[in-house]
């Protein structure tokens, strides 16, 4: 999807201090984009976990002209984009940061015209490129409540996380606009956007408000692209547990991806509102993220397929609700084969900790093979105990963050046995199993051979078999297994896995021999 590099960065004081609020102050001339330069206050409270600290680190790529702590002038100095702020506290209070800067982001914040011509600006942060334009400590697991006050040309509609405080003409042709997240929210999901917005509201779920930010021009096919958007927020809010936040805006922009799950303001690429196909499924996978993602964070960047597997897989079940299992199935059928594509092309674990480079962890085995994952665990556990770890899975850590342990913690109390084999195999270590498969059948009986044909691990592997009309349950964990069934009759045929739960891969079809 992106195509920069962007290092991981962890946060520079893990078990020391938390960004509890941030206030971001813009000022935008996007009507003139070539020359715009933002003059920014910012403030932050921050809650020390420690006694003691002696100093504060956030990242800013832009020029620092002011800092205070507590109102009171700070030292600090610069070490490339960290900004290193004295401040010695003794006491575990939390304590405000004042940061006043200046300049033009080069990333993170783009300050151009749309698709169309027109003046905009919109903020595009993941995975850690929000500190372009604001200080902050952009890591998943630092997350914070936010306030975004905006100045822009008075014509402009101002969009961005959490509920509109407040909209006043300046009467000198500019417009502050004041919007505030009440909820924790993951610093890359903390945006703004400025246009001229056709805002049209698509209805109500469960209490939380539907709109969507669209160019004028761009509304009619905009409305009829995104679809069963109500319709989706519903379903997910029935089948994980209510909606996060206060609103669901789905905001046409500049967004380098194809979209970009920003908690309750959704943007969406202005390059795919072009009235020659859908955005639903697009949409789905977006809107999934509020909960996966957003709200349930990962703990680490290596974690992200609790980001976009469940936003995958979730956005496929969307589909299983709406048009039915086949419907469902085809999507995860083009799941495993992309995910099969890219694993020959560049073996990897989902859980790889070598990629240094964040963008290379938006590959196919943390969406698709995440998916599978899930999708494996629910064929395991049967639905009545997946979707219940599922709920109790986000009720959990809403807000918060997780890992892959504590989900597996709960998958194993909901499937009431041990799941480190599990998610050893599929989490942890690389590939699926390649099967290649024998049958007979003789004096009633039907013999089945299965041989592991992947290059290194043995899977472990439980599975149904289909010996014709007639279902085996087995558990395949040895390179060569032989099963033999009692069968009255010879089959038509013998097919592992007949309804699609596991992630695997045939030499050829099943034979007999």
């Amino acid at each position: 999807m992106g195509q920069q590099p962007a290092p991981v960065s962890p946060p520079q004081q893990f078990g020391a201090v938390a960004v509890q609020h941030v206030w971001p102050t813009e000022q935008l001339r996007a009507d003139d984009p070539a020359t715009s330069q933002l003059k920014v206050v910012q403030q932050q409270r921050v809650g020390p976990a420690a006694v003691k600290i002696a100093r504060y680190v956030v990242r800013i790529v832009r020029t620092v002209d002011e800092v205070t702590v507590d109102g009171q002038p700070a030292r600090y100095e610069r070490a490339g984009d960290r900004l290193i702020i004295a401040a010695a506290r003794t006491t575990p209070e939390p304590f405000r940061v004042r940061i006043r800067y200046h300049g033009k982001p080069s990333d993170g914040l783009f300050v151009q015209q749309t698709k169309h011509g027109d003046p905009s600006a919109f903020a595009d942060n993941w995975p850690n490129r929000a500190r372009h334009w604001f200080p902050s400590v952009d890591h998943p697991s630092d997350k914070a409540t936010v306030e975004l006050i905006v100045t822009a040309p008075d014509r402009f509609d101002v969009i961005a996380n959490g509920t509109r405080i407040e909209t006043t003409s300046l009467q000198n042709g500019m417009r502050r606009t004041h919007w505030s997240e009440s909820t924790p929210i993951p610093v890359h999901c903390m945006v703004i956007g400025a246009t001229e917005f056709s805002i049209v509201r698509a209805g109500a779920i469960y209490g939380t408000e539907i709109s969507y930010y669209l160019y004028p021009r761009d509304r009619e096919h905009g409305i009829r692209e995104l679809g069963r958007v109500p319709q989706i927020l519903a379903f997910y809010s029935e089948v994980i547990g209510p909606y996060p936040y206060d609103k669901l805006a789905l905001v046409e922009s500049s967004t380098r991806f194809g979209g970009m799950e920003n908690a309750s303001a959704i943007f969406l690429d202005e390059k795919r509102i072009d009235g020659n196909g859908s955005l639903e499924e697009l949409a789905a996978h977006e809107i999934a993220h509020q909960w996966f993602g957003d709200s349930v964070s990962q703990r680490e960047w290596h974690d992200l397929w609790l980001s976009e597997g469940f936003s995958t897989y979730f956005g496929n079940l969307f589909y299983e609700r709406a048009a039915g299992r086949e419907a469902f199935l085809e999507k995860m059928r083009e799941d495993r084969s992309r995910y099969l594509k890219a694993q020959s092309e560049t073996p990897r674990p989902i859980y790889d900790p070598s990629i240094t480079d964040l963008f290379k962890l938006l590959n196919r085995q943390n969406y698709e093979k995440g998916a599978w994952v899930l999708h494996m665990l629910r064929g395991l556990m049967g639905d009545a105990a997946f979707f219940a770890a599922i709920r109790e899975y986000y009720s959990a850590n809403r807000n918060g963050n997780a890992s892959t342990g504590e989900l597996r913690v709960i998958m194993e109390r909901h499937a009431g046995q041990p799941l480190d084999w599990f998610f050893r195999q599929w989490i942890y270590e690389s590939g699926h199993p390649v099967f290649a498969t024998k049958w007979t059948w003789r004096d009633g009986k039907t013999v089945v051979e299965i041989e592991q044909k992947q290059t290194g691990k043995v899977f472990r592997v439980p599975m149904v078999l289909a010996l014709g009309e007639k279902r085996e349950s087995v558990v395949i964990d040895e390179r060569r297994e032989r099963f033999e069934f009692v069968t009255e009759a010879k089959p038509a045929e013998v097919v592992l896995d007949p309804d699609e739960w596991v992630l695997w891969s045939a030499v050829a079809p099943a034979t007999a021999f």
